[in-house]
C-alpha cells in the first residue's frame, strides 16, 4: 500500500510538472507571439494594430512601462481619454507628458498645467517649459508664465521647437526665440498701453531667428495697432 501510494504521489507531482511546464509554455509562446505582433505593427505604422499588440503583451504580462507606452499610443491616435484612464497615477516623465497632452487635448489647461509642473520638476526640460508657458499664458496667469520663461532662457541651449500653426502643418524655431514671442503677448496683456514694450521683445525674438512668422506678424501686428489698425496676434 505504501509503495502504491508513493507512486500516485510521484506520478501526481510528474502531471503537475508537466501542466506548469505546458503552461509556461504556452505563456511564453503567446508573449513572443504578440511581441512581435507589436513590432511588426509599429514597422509598418499602423497604430490601432500596435495598441492592439500592446494591449494583449498587458494582460499576458503587464509592467507599468507598457501600461506607460499604451496610454502615450491612445494619445497618438487621439483617444485622450482612454489615454488618462490607461496611464493612471504613473509618475514617469511618459507618462507625466502623456497626461498633460491629454488635458490640453480635451481643453483642460488646469490639469494640462498640474502634470507639466510635475514633470518640469524631474526633467527640468525647456521643452516642456515651452508647452508650460504657453497654457498658462493662455489662461491669464502671467505672473507663473513669466517665471517659466525666465526658467527657460536661463537653461535653453540650442534646443528647437515646433510650433503647429494650421492644422497639421509647423514652423520650427529656436525655443529662446518662442519664450520671447509669448513673452512679448503676456507684456502686451498686461500693459496694452505701452507697446513698445512687447515690440522690443518681439525685435529680441527677430535677432535669434530673423524668420520666426510669429514674432514677424506680432511685431506688424502691434506697429499697425499703433498707427490705428488692430491686427491679430498670433502664439
Amino acid at each position: 500500500m505504501k509503495v502504491l501510494l508513493t507512486t500516485i504521489l510521484a506520478l501526481n507531482l510528474s502531471l503537475s510538472f508537466a501542466q506548469k511546464k505546458k503552461k509556461n509554455n504556452n505563456h511564453n509562446a503567446l508573449k513572443s507571439h504578440y511581441e512581435a505582433y507589436y513590432k511588426q505593427m509599429k514597422s509598418y505604422g499602423d497604430l490601432n494594430g500596435a495598441i492592439e499588440g500592446l494591449n494583449h503583451l498587458m494582460i499576458i504580462e503587464p509592467t507599468q512601462s507598457r501600461k506607460d507606452t499604451l496610454a502615450y499610443l491612445y494619445l497618438q491616435a487621439n483617444k485622450a481619454l482612454q489615454a488618462i484612464k490607461v496611464v493612471g497615477e504613473s509618475k514617469s516623465d511618459l507618462a507625466l507628458r502623456t497626461k498633460a497632452l491629454a488635458f490640453k487635448n480635451l481643453n483642460n489647461p488646469k490639469q494640462a498645467i498640474e502634470n507639466y509642473e510635475t514633470l518640469i520638476s524631474k526633467n527640468k526640460s525647456v521643452l516642456d517649459a515651452y508647452e508650460l508657458a504657453q497654457l498658462q499664458y493662455g489662461i491669464q496667469r502671467y505672473g507663473e508664465a513669466k517665471a517659466t520663461i525666465n526658467f527657460g532662457l536661463q537653461n535653453a541651449k540650442d534646443e528647437k521647437v515646433k510650433i503647429f500653426v494650421k492644422g497639421a502643418s509647423y514652423l520650427e524655431t529656436s525655443v529662446k526665440a518662442a519664450f520671447l514671442n509669448v513673452l512679448g503677448l503676456i507684456e502686451y496683456s498686461m500693459d496694452k498701453a505701452n507697446v513698445d514694450k512687447a515690440i522690443a521683445i518681439f525685435d529680441e525674438a527677430l535677432k535669434i531667428d530673423p524668420k520666426f512668422v510669429l514674432a514677424l506678424e506680432n511685431k506688424k501686428g502691434l506697429l499697425a495697432q499703433k498707427n490705428g489698425v488692430p491686427v491679430e496676434k498670433k502664439k
